[in-house]
């Protein structure tokens, strides 16, 4: 189990981990991404001519990219009971939050993305029985954004609110300086990318806006480069926060040596 072959490996970030078995928490969470990953495959149907494999290989991307997300989330939710090794209330519901919206929102995600790839200005059409529809209605639209705005944001805030418990319980985990400052860190990258997917409602709210007259097209061009100046920002707070955190690491590395695992601790 992969899960087993990680977790016997010394950390090389200088947190030490207090967990060391898989609990009953991990093991459910297991199978529940598992079941997720299970979903997406399902989904595919076996092609019957060459025609139909071309089209489902169309939607490999979305499925790479799904899949990639699913396992991100996965090795973050690894991470975080490694180094905390908490099982209270309070953890295993935050934990059954995010593995709902896992399951939630996995045919969503693969949907836009499959639809993102292929389509970007989302103006495709399909044959159906009733002829042939446009592959998302122009009205559908924002209710797509806010969609996936909604699971985005919703998994960050989330795994925020998990740091912030496991930050809560410092003295209690006895984390030492370091584990305290990735610990804040964490939090506030969680914060930044939980408002990266908020902004996603106001991407559904810009295709929302009438765009008919000079005037209103005028109004939603405005929204539009404020929104991306919004993620502009987002975006430079990340990166800043992500060079703080090396520059920390680097510096508690020298103050106190390799960490066990580390490859400077053999050269």
């Amino acid at each position: 189990m992969l899960r087993d072959k990680l977790m016997h490996h010394d950390p090389v970030d200088g947190f030490r981990w207090r967990s060391h078995e898989i609990t009953r928490v991990e093991g459910f969470s297991d199978a529940v991404f598992g079941f997720a990953v299970t979903l997406l495959i399902v989904s595919l149907e076996v092609p019957r001519t060459s025609g139909e494999l071309l089209a489902t290989m169309r939607g490999f991307g979305a499925f790479v990219i799904t899949f990639l997300m699913l396992a991100g989330l996965w090795y973050s939710q690894f991470t975080f009971f490694r180094r905390y090794g908490l099982e209270d209330r309070v953890t295993v519901i935050l934990n059954l939050v995010l593995l709902f919206m896992v399951l939630f929102f996995v045919y969503p995600l693969k949907f836009l993305f499959n639809v993102m790839l292929t389509d970007f200005r989302m103006k495709q059409t399909i044959a159906t029985a009733h002829g042939m529809e446009l592959v998302v209605l122009p009205e559908h639209k924002p209710l797509i954004f806010a969609i996936f705005g909604a699971g985005f944001a919703g998994v960050m805030v989330v795994f925020t609110l998990l740091y912030r418990h496991a930050f809560k319980k410092r003295e209690e985990l006895e984390l030492n300086e370091f584990e305290i400052f990735e610990t804040e860190h964490s939090v506030r990258r969680l914060s930044v990318a939980s408002a990266v997917g908020f902004s996603y409602f106001l991407i559904a709210g810009l295709n929302a806006l009438p765009h008919r007259t000079k005037m209103e097209k005028n109004i939603v061009t405005a929204a539009a480069i404020a929104i991306l100046i919004l993620l502009a920002g987002l975006m430079t707070m990340m990166v800043r926060l992500a060079l703080a955190r090396r520059k920390r690491a680097k510096e508690w590395k020298q103050r106190n040596g390799p960490q066990p695992g580390d490859p400077s601790a053999t050269s």
